[in-house]
């Protein structure tokens, strides 16, 4: 009897023992082999598989209800790593750059949507957001924003790059951005959270606006609200940051803030031309954390419109720039939207300015910015990294790259100018 033959017979014997005890044969599991260092990392694409049934296509297709969490399945594959198919939760999401799924949309993902997902996560993730970059002509600002961000010490997302396919068709290139939540703030602090805020276009930290609920007022609850139903720490804020100016304003707000990450925040703000950030005319894009002592720190969010790209206009390669020192400036739409050349910046970032030491010390974090700029070789990283998605660009994308380039250059010679102007130490 061959070798080969014993096998077989062995086999059939296992099976009908399976059989006659009652037992079933399983069918293989599919593993997870992805990782989410794979995920969010600069030198790899993932191709994002996303299953949509009919009428969850239907809702992302209907403009009143874009932004409301529908049924959808996903799977994430990357070379010869891939996951299982999961069930998901998903809506659309956008303000100005909000738009149907027929079209390319940003999107949320969420892994625990609704009771029957309830508990559930992707690598120890709960949400995903993957962005479309139809506000950055150049597909690489969001990467190159938050990786400055990160270096300098301000607690920033991470990211990486996507394909994003819809019941098999590729919607292109998407940047996959860290989403802030829990399981984001207890990877990047070492305290308990009180509350998450996010904060809204042109809502500052003025008295009054510590009003509403969980998701209502200016500023809304993305975490902490259930153990903490009140906004008694951003109050505490509030007042800390509307007093006048001066020792007592830069003292009491030690107790309230994280001063020194604020300070940073701002200078790469200024330094990448983020005119849609706390510190910027619009007062957006930021989430505001507490802890249990109700101290906070700013999170940078929504950086697509930096690097000086200037879409109110047609003309391509132009550039939008406002003074780092200034209280008031303008952004790109500002005389449509305001009649007017310049209006006020952030509270605290205005405060700041009138303030000598505080000034000082946004003068030095701007001058450590530009020369961490440097020492990262962001230009360099920046060029590498577009070299992952370049199949999907065209000479539109690949110029404004070269143009954001020239743009960092030109602000670190300005902010060379100022430490020089202002004598800085």
């Amino acid at each position: 009897m061959t070798s080969t033959l014993r096998n077989l017979r062995a086999i059939a014997a296992i099976v009908l023992t399976l059989i006659l005890t009652g037992a079933t044969v399983q069918p293989a599991q599919a593993v997870t082999t992805i990782k989410l260092t794979d995920i969010y990392s600069s030198a790899k694409l993932t191709e994002v598989y996303l299953e949509i049934p009919p009428a969850s296509e239907a809702s992302l297709n209907n403009w009143p209800t874009l932004e409301k969490y529908v049924t959808a399945k996903v799977k994430f594959v990357q070379g010869s790593l891939e996951s299982d198919q999961i069930s998901i939760g998903m809506r659309l999401k956008g303000s100005t750059s909000l738009q149907p799924l027929k079209q390319k949309p940003s999107m949320r993902i969420k892994f625990n949507w609704g009771d029957a997902l309830k508990g559930q996560r992707f690598l120890g993730l709960k949400n995903m957001t993957l962005n479309s970059m139809t506000q950055d002509t150049s597909w690489i600002h969001e990467f190159a924003s938050y990786k400055l961000y990160n270096s300098v010490g301000v607690v920033a997302p991470s990211t990486g790059w996507a394909e994003v396919f819809v019941n098999g068709k590729s919607k292109g290139i998407y940047v996959n951005v860290e989403t802030p939540d829990d399981i984001f703030l207890s990877k990047r602090f070492k305290d308990p959270t009180q509350h998450l805020y996010e904060g809204q276009a042109f809502a500052d930290l003025k008295p009054g606006n510590d009003s509403g609920g969980e998701f209502d007022g200016k500023f809304t609850v993305d975490e902490g609200w259930a153990a903490t139903p009140n906004k008694a720490d951003l109050t505490a804020l509030i007042a800390a940051a509307n007093v006048e100016p001066g020792k007592a304003w830069w003292d009491g707000l030690a107790k309230y803030l994280d001063r020194t990450s604020m300070v940073r925040m701002f200078a790469v703000d200024n330094l990448l031309g983020n005119w849609d950030a706390y510190s910027g005319p619009i007062i957006n894009n930021y989430y505001l954390r507490s802890n249990s002592s109700n101290k906070f720190t700013f999170i940078p969010w929504g950086v697509d419109q930096t690097f000086g790209e200037n879409r109110e206009t047609k003309v391509t390669l132009d550039t939008y720039t406002f003074a780092m020192d200034k209280p008031l400036v303008g952004y790109p739409w500002v005389q449509l939207s305001h009649k007017k050349d310049a209006i006020e910046r952030g509270l605290l970032f205005t405060k700041c300015l009138a303030y000598k030491p505080c000034f000082t010390l946004y003068m030095q974090e701007l001058r450590n910015a530009s020369a961490k700029a440097t020492a990262i070789k962001l230009p360099t990283l920046m060029v590498n990294a577009a070299k992952i998605f370049d199949p999907f660009a065209n000479d539109d994308v690949r110029a404004e790259q070269k143009r954001n380039l020239v743009y960092l250059t030109a602000q670190q010679k300005k902010v060379a100018a100022l430490i020089k102007l202002y004598k800085i130490k």
